[in-house]
């Protein structure tokens, strides 16, 4: 299936009637106020780039895959034409500095296009997420001259950027690298491989500009001898044209789960010649700019996969006539069968928080700049969103598959590729375990729950103003109030049971982790459930609020209540966990 169209209403109701347009006018800088008008008209333009010439790329993408050969990375057919009409078109351009050729707008302006081209072709799109993440480190890191350099191209898609963490024996344990970096003159050179490098080598941009984790000589051990390098692909003289191409190339390709279409290298580096970003040894704290950037696009990445999976099986629902209803003599779609509704409506509603809790992220990060309390809700949500949102993926697709039945099983009707894409939503750029462990340790207990319990006050007073005179809030509140009650204890037992057990935290990290996605969930979906009663009568949109109110609740009654079960997991503490030995296992 090549067809995609792009939720424009959805992340409209998103920005402007959950979260409100005048946050974003409140941002210092801005040249224009953003109105909904505006954002209909960006939003409109890049839906049509990416149904028409984005999307139609996905199926070849997948089967066609990328190939290396001599060092050079052929990219599958459309390829090169989707990325010059996406460049052409300015879109990469949207929310970066306007020193440097970017239209200045923030963050959350241009995150629903990003979904659109996650959406349309996961795998074209790695390349427009990392670049992303490249110009955040460079920006907030590298000294001026480099910014000079490599701003301006990075920002207008000419360039491109990647992330070299990983070695073969330093996966999320990056104390153990052994990429070495030795001074040479107002350079550096960088010696050493790197694997899982996301688009590290291809001809789609004129440069690649890898950020490179390496030590020097004389570095402490561990991640405090890190530092961080920009190595590029080819060398940039002083006016700004290429030279000669840098010591480096991409040796091999990963033979991949999903994502078939991005070029996965492993790249070798030999005596390239690269420049320091940030301070000596303070690289990790510098790429953590990069990866909690990249954190928040994979998060929007899963809510685009499960978009497009859901889109795919409605229509497919729509279209099978299979059996027959309770209510029905003559055989039916498959739509009208009570199990199938089930699956859509926990796609559905599933997805309209994930977006709404990405956006919501986003803006956080964006009001995060000049604001330390909107910067520590930026640092708690964070691994809530990329986790949560990344792991509800794994299910939305594979429900996707399921009401697929057999025909989702084979690879033509496409149900399967969304399948196999969406499983490294929940691996890369920290694993859900590492995003779990991150909110438990550093989040919560670090600071005695004080930012999370903060958190949890504000959705329950928003939650005890409700107006459960309307029907249709009153069990939404209801239900929430337990769900606080819920919440607060398992923070409670969390705080005062880790001091006794030191396993606690690790083994309780997981549940905790999925307790506090459904249940942050489980507010956005009775605010979307207030707004969408407050609108209904809007004769022109009723059937969306309509939709909106039905799904919303679904959420509250299907989805919410699993967090009993976290809850009840985790305060079973670590004993059952850590009970066998290595070699019961």
């Amino acid at each position: 299936m090549s067809h995609f169209d792009p939720p424009i209403k959805d992340m409209l109701f998103a920005l402007d009637e959950f979260i409100g347009l005048e946050k974003l006018n409140k941002l210092e800088g801005l040249d224009q106020e953003i109105d909904r008008e505006f954002l209909s008209s960006i939003y409109d333009s890049a839906a049509e780039i990416a149904s028409e010439v984005i999307a139609p790329t996905n199926m070849d993408g997948d089967r066609v895959g990328v190939t290396l050969k001599d060092g050079k990375v052929d990219v599958p057919p459309g390829y090169k034409e989707a990325y010059e009409a996406y460049i052409s078109g300015g879109w990469p351009t949207l929310s970066f500095n306007s020193n440097f050729g970017g239209q200045g707008l923030p963050s959350l302006v241009s995150m629903p296009i990003n979904e659109m081209v996650m959406a349309a072709n996961f795998s074209w799109a790695h390349l427009v997420l990392l670049t992303n993440s490249a110009i955040r480190a460079v920006e907030s890191h590298a000294e001026e001259s480099l910014q000079d350099l490599f701003l301006g191209k990075l920002i207008s898609g000419e360039y491109s950027g990647t992330m070299n963490l990983t070695e073969p024996q330093a996966g999320s344990d990056l104390s153990v690298l052994n990429t070495s970096a030795a001074q040479s003159g107002d350079h550096y050179k960088i010696t050493g491989q790197k694997i899982f490098i996301t688009w590290g080598e291809h001809e789609l941009t004129e440069n690649i500009i890898h950020l490179v984790l390496a030590r020097l000589p004389d570095a402490p051990e561990g991640v405090k001898g890190i530092s961080l390098f920009l190595v590029p692909k080819y060398l940039v003289n002083d006016d700004g044209s290429l030279g000669e191409r840098n010591n480096l190339e991409a040796i091999s390709i990963e033979h991949k789960l999903g994502i078939h279409g991005c070029a996965t290298c492993v790249m070798s580096f030999e005596d390239a010649t690269g420049y320091l970003v940030g301070e000596v040894n303070q690289g990790l704290s510098c790429m953590f700019t990069m990866m909690n950037d990249a954190r928040i696009g994979v998060a929007c990445e899963s809510v685009a996969i499960a978009e497009r999976a859901y889109q795919q099986a409605l229509s497919y629902a729509k279209e099978r006539v299979q059996g027959r209803s309770s209510d029905q003599s003559e055989r039916v779609t498959i739509i009208h069968h009570p199990d199938v509704r089930r699956m859509l409506l926990k796609m559905r509603s599933q997805i309209e928080v994930m977006r709404i809790l990405v956006y919501l992220n986003t803006l956080e990060l964006d009001l995060a700049a000049n604001n330390q309390q909107h910067s520590l809700r930026a640092d708690l949500l964070t691994p809530i969103t990329k986790g949560w949102c990344s792991e509800l993926c794994q299910e939305i697709t594979s429900i996707g598959l399921q009401i697929h039945g057999g025909m989702g099983y084979v690879e033509e009707t496409g149900a399967a590729q969304h399948f196999r894409d969406s499983r490294i939503t929940t691996i890369y750029e920290g694993t859900t375990g590492i995003q779990a462990n991150d909110l438990i340790g550093r989040k919560v207990i670090k600071d005695n729950g004080s930012e999370l319990n903060r958190f949890i006050s504000e959705i329950s007073s928003e939650i005890d103003a409700m107006d459960s005179v309307e029907e249709n809030l009153s069990g939404i509140k209801k239900r929430m109030q337990e769900a606080i009650d819920v919440v607060k204890n398992s923070v409670n037992y969390i705080l005062d049971s880790q001091k006794s057990d030191p396993f606690l935290a690790g083994s309780a990290s997981y549940n905790f982790l999925m307790l506090m996605g459904t249940f942050t969930g489980g507010w956005i979906a009775c605010r979307s459930a207030i707004l969408a009663i407050k609108h209904i009568d809007n004769e022109n949109d009723r059937e969306f609020y309509e939709a909106k109110l039905v799904s919303s609740n679904f959420f509250i009654e299907q989805c919410l209540p699993m967090i009993h079960f976290y809850s009840q997991a985790l305060m079973t503490g670590s004993k059952s966990t850590m009970a066998l030995s290595e070699d019961q296992f």
